[in-house]
């Protein structure tokens, strides 16, 4: 390669900053009780497209599908349904329902 006085290569093409497209938010998960958090932390912070629903959250990690009905979503500290949408800053907790008598 081709320096230049300096002792730098002069035939590298400079880096562009890179942009990502979309807007993007980042949520807060506690990972409780029995539930397995598998290759995450107890608690982790994730980065999720905008406007991501929980059942699309919960379809991103590592459960069986099957398995998704029985995770117990507590977001902000209020119990919702898998449909709810997710914000920027949210707080969730999973967990495993559980029965018995």
């Amino acid at each position: 390669m081709a320096q230049n006085s300096n002792g730098k290569n002069t035939r590298l093409p400079r880096l562009q900053s890179i942009k990502i497209k979309g807007a993007f938010m980042k949520i807060h998960v506690e990972f409780v009780g029995a539930i397995n958090s598998g290759p995450y932390k107890k608690e982790q912070d994730f980065e999720l497209a905008d406007k991501t629903t929980v059942k699309a959250f919960l379809e991103t990690l590592h459960f069986d599908r099957t398995h998704l009905n029985y995770i117990q979503v507590v977001k902000n500290g209020s119990r919702c349904p898998h449909s709810d949408a997710l914000k920027n800053g949210d707080k969730l907790e999973l967990m495993l329902m559980v029965g018995g008598g």
